[in-house]
């Protein structure tokens, strides 16, 4: 079972990729948000392979990732700010970041 981290124990090349990436992170979230809805930008990734798979998930994605109530209680945190959901297959970890 995965774990749910914060952003500061974010691996640094996490870090480091969205520090690089936060303009086209945040062009990919607002198409994303504009074409399907509320939602937030997925990342799948691998320091061993090398990857990070970056994908807008809506709602009804979300859902099937987090409980209908965790989400719920994610869209009242977060406001008007945006959800980055990581998932860390090599630690088995999810980060969730609010940017």
């Amino acid at each position: 079972m995965s774990k749910i981290q914060n952003i500061e124990s974010t691996p640094e090349y996490i870090s480091n990729f969205l520090r690089n990436n936060m303009e086209q992170l945040c062009n990919i979230y607002n198409e994303g948000k504009q074409e399907y809805g509320i939602g937030c930008l997925g990342f799948k990734c691998s320091e061993h392979d090398n990857t990070m798979d970056v994908f807008y998930m809506n709602e009804n994605t979300l859902i099937q990732t987090l409980k209908q109530e965790s989400w719920e209680q994610l869209k009242d945190i977060i406001g008007e700010k945006r959800l980055f959901l990581i998932n860390d297959l090599d630690l088995n970890s999810i980060f969730l970041i609010y940017i």
